[in-house]
């Protein structure tokens, strides 16, 4: 009888849940098999987009319209073919993996290794010849995904999923997604190592030939001719500093401090700026160059004709300094140390910033002393440039407080001493 009671309750609340469930309109959750390779997670258009990856037609992002003498087609790439006349008809074809596409009732078409210029040439010229006084039109409306390989120099080696619209920088940088960059790097060096020269990149092809870029031009010029598309298979190989070669070593306000590979007749500014050591923090009068043990003050500033074309050696050695913009107090002030440069300021503002102590001497005490020259001056009044010293001295009287506050202890043990010997 209990048995049968505890059925009849448990199938009670089983129903009440079943209702409950179909009332608030829950449904079981079915996990979600219709997703690509994982590593598409690090592709480009995942980047951009944002997306959940799942096989739906989304905005492709391009930066311009396809050239169609340049774009490859592949495996993967879309066609939609519409037909107008007589016999109105519209279908998407894709591209096989073996490089075909099938026109329905005309048969397949071989695509193989050819541009998006010819593959719609050819396409047109079937379809034509099949459908007289219709009009035709072939577009490509969906880009392949397709393999490259990142190799060398690179802190995320390895498979890398994109289309034919990316380029050779929006892989590297993508490769270094997650990875902490300093403020002053380049955005090329996310996914390069220190050791990287992206000088002379290389992509290697499928048909045995290689081109060599130098990436640099691209970031600091805009030169697209050194920043191509990619193709299918395409392995980028970032080559490592090349220690025989000349090289140049450099140190202080720079991004990426160390040995950097010299060009031909490069000069110490176009050195300095494809290594983005010139900013706004950058101290350009007072650039030190070390050579054969010697060293020497360039002024890229106020000597520009002089130094526009100075040219750079093997072994030279470079130190770009950080504008000092700090002033620094000390003395009888309540708060010593750093304060910010401000334009215009007096050696009294910068002891009324720190904040003068009562046993300070009077304003016409304050003493500053220069950074660039290391004089030293007096008075109130005084332009406080960057770097410089302001000291505030104590009264007279307090430095004669502080002598007897030291010497009645030693006066009292010399009488002391002299009472206990004559005693």
């Amino acid at each position: 009888m209990k048995i049968l009671r505890f059925l009849l309750i448990f199938s009670i609340v089983l129903s009440h849940a079943v209702i409950f469930a179909q009332q608030t309109g829950q449904t079981p959750t079915i996990p979600l098999f219709d997703v690509q390779n994982k590593k598409y997670e690090e592709s480009l258009e995942k980047f951009y987009q944002q997306r959940s990856v799942i096989r739906t037609a989304v905005p492709q992002v391009l930066e311009t319209e396809l050239e169609a003498s340049d774009y490859l087609i592949g495996p993967g790439d879309e066609f939609k073919i519409s037909i107008i006349g007589e016999i109105e008809n519209e279908y998407i074809i894709q591209v096989s993996p073996e490089g075909e596409v099938i026109l329905p009732s005309l048969g397949e078409v071989v695509l193989k290794d050819v541009t998006l210029k010819e593959a719609k040439a050819k396409l047109l010229e079937i379809l034509s010849s099949n459908y007289l006084k219709a009009k035709i039109s072939v577009n490509l409306i969906t880009l392949r995904k397709f393999r490259i390989y990142l190799t060398g120099e690179v802190k995320n080696p390895g498979t890398y999923f994109v289309q034919g619209s990316d380029r050779l920088s929006d892989v590297i940088e993508v490769s270094g997604m997650g990875i902490a960059a300093s403020t002053q790097e380049q955005v090329a060096s996310f996914g390069l190592t220190d050791w990287a020269d992206d000088t002379r990149v290389q992509v290697r092809h499928k048909n045995g030939t290689v081109d060599t870029y130098d990436l640099t031009r691209f970031y600091q010029y805009g030169d697209m001719s050194q920043n191509p598309y990619l193709h299918g298979g395409d392995i980028i190989f970032i080559p490592s500093i090349d220690l025989t070669a000349a090289k140049v070593i450099i140190e202080g306000n720079v991004g990426n401090q160390g040995i950097y590979s010299l060009k031909k007749d490069e000069t110490i500014f176009g050195f300095l700026r494809r290594v983005a050591a010139i900013n706004k923090r950058s101290d350009l009068k007072n650039i030190m160059l070390e050579r054969s043990g010697e060293r020497q003050i360039i002024n890229l500033l106020d000597d520009w004709e002089k130094f526009i074309n100075f040219k750079l050696i093997d072994g030279d050695r470079i130190i770009v300094p950080t504008i000092n913009d700090r002033v620094y107090v000390r003395g009888e002030v309540y708060n010593p140390g750093s304060f910010p440069y401000l334009a215009n300021y007096t050696s009294k503002d910068y002891i009324g910033l720190a904040g003068a102590l009562d046993s300070g001497a009077g304003d016409n005490k304050i003493v500053v002393v220069r950074k660039e020259t290391g004089e030293v001056l007096k008075g109130p009044d005084i332009i406080i440039k960057r770097g410089d010293m302001v000291i505030l001295p104590k009264r007279t009287r307090e430095v004669f407080k502080d002598y007897m506050t030291i010497l009645m202890p030693l006066v009292s043990i010399a009488i002391s001493t002299i009472a206990l010997i004559y005693r």
